[in-house]
């Protein structure tokens, strides 16, 4: 008796268990990785080499403006997030090269910059430095990029500095080069373009 009872229990425990609703469940977990792109390409005229040969040259400069590629420097930025593009000289003044001890003043280089080969659009995805601006040795804004509409690729961002010589426009060098009778010389001074995430 105790034996069918004991397998009457069973049977009816068993039933039980298997009658009831499994409740199984798997974690996953998801993450997302966004690496920071931020990239500034030069892609033509990483060096610019005026050279001051003849009086008119003194006297009016030398001016990109005119589509002079030899003067101009075309550059692309690829970011993934908003951005500004910065320029500013390493010295304080062009450096002599045959004598250490002459200068000349950076306000004598001028640039401008423009965007007619990007695929983004001014005061849409960025804002460009306006007129000439001098060259300094503390950082200027020359492409300042609007809130969420700056990321983009280097076709949406290409930009070209058109750099120009003693042409005494916009904030550069009121006094032509002649006038102020700076020393011959070849004069260096190294440029830095900084490409600043927002």
């Amino acid at each position: 008796m105790r034996k069918l009872f004991f397998s009457a229990a069973m049977l009816l425990l068993s039933q039980v268990g298997f009658g009831q609703a499994v409740n199984d469940q798997a974690i996953i977990p998801v993450s997302v990785t966004l690496n920071s792109i931020l990239r500034l390409t030069v892609v033509s005229g990483g060096n610019i080499d005026f050279v001051v040969n003849t009086i008119d040259q003194y006297t009016s400069g030398i001016n990109a403006g005119g589509g002079d590629a030899r003067y101009h420097t075309k550059f692309t930025v690829s970011a993934s997030q908003d951005f500004d593009v910065t320029i500013r000289a390493e010295d304080a003044s062009f450096l002599g090269q045959d004598n250490a001890a002459n200068t000349m003043p950076l306000n004598n280089v001028g640039l401008s910059i423009d965007d007619s080969d990007a695929g983004g659009v001014a005061g849409t995805n960025w804002d460009l430095a306006v007129g000439v601006l001098a060259l300094t040795n503390a950082a200027q804004d020359i492409v300042i990029g609007i809130a969420n509409a700056a990321a983009g690729d280097a076709a949406q961002n290409n930009f070209t500095i058109q750099w120009q010589l003693g042409t005494m426009q916009g904030a550069m060098n009121g006094s032509s080069l002649l006038a102020q009778s700076l020393t011959p010389d070849r004069y260096i001074t190294n440029v830095f373009l900084e490409l600043v995430p927002k």
